[in-house]
């Protein structure tokens, strides 16, 4: 873990490609206590060993390639707002040594998304106790959504009680399947009381693709920093 100098507040808010993210400076009244030893730390070094401090062990372990790298690669972390919520700024050096963001919401903000059975007991642990999502600046993609993110793929595509082509042709109904992540363009990550525990099925085009969970999140979190 090391601090890069000429990480600038600029370069982080240009990494964000997110116009209502904001650095907070200071100490705000809303600031989770538990983060106080990040906003309070003097360097960037403390301020990275401060924030892993609260990671769930279950949770890293689940993505051990990702939290090998991330951890190697993690410049700085800062504390931001976000359309109005707070959050941690986890600044990382990715491919091509451009910087990567992703965001740690205050879990407070948890609340129980449908389909909490089929979570891995590692992330329901980690939504609950560290970050209520753990996600790239659009609150959704790279990671883990938001939780008051999470929605079905039917109410994805604007038809919440059910996409009729859909239904009628997969296995998987589109209001069973609850996006949890993806990759930034077409491919959704999504849980579903039709699969077991452990499995996540990868959605791209109408192709439904059931893999396991903690390789198809490891993988996903690594794409980015390119290890």
């Amino acid at each position: 873990m090391s601090g890069l100098p000429g990480v600038t507040d600029g370069a982080i808010l240009d990494a964000a490609f997110a116009p209502a993210l904001s650095l907070v400076v200071g100490v705000p009244d809303d600031l989770h206590p538990q983060w106080r030893p990040v906003v309070t730390a003097a360097t960037a070094e403390e301020r990275i060993a401060a924030a892993l401090d609260r990671w769930t062990p279950g949770f890293a372990g689940l993505v051990p390639r990702f939290f090998g790298a991330f951890r190697k690669r993690l410049l700085d972390v800062r504390l931001g707002r976000a359309a109005g919520d707070l959050a941690l700024i986890y600044v990382v050096r990715g491919r091509g040594d451009e910087l990567v963001l992703w965001l740690g919401w205050d879990s407070r903000q948890f609340r129980k998304p449908r389909f909490w059975d089929r979570f891995p007991t590692a992330v329901q642990t980690f939504l609950q106790t560290v970050h209520a999502g753990f996600s790239h600046p659009d609150g959704i993609s790279g990671g883990l959504a938001h939780v008051g993110e999470m929605s079905t793929y039917a109410e994805w595509a604007e038809e919440p009680d059910g996409l009729v082509d859909w239904d009628e042709e997969q296995e998987i109904a589109s209001t069973r399947l609850l996006v949890v992540t993806t990759n930034g363009t077409n491919l959704f990550y999504c849980l579903s009381p039709d699969l077991p525990t452990g499995t996540i099925a990868l959605v791209y085009e109408g192709d439904i693709d059931p893999q396991p969970f903690d390789a198809s999140i490891d993988a996903l979190l690594l794409c980015p920093l390119g290890d």
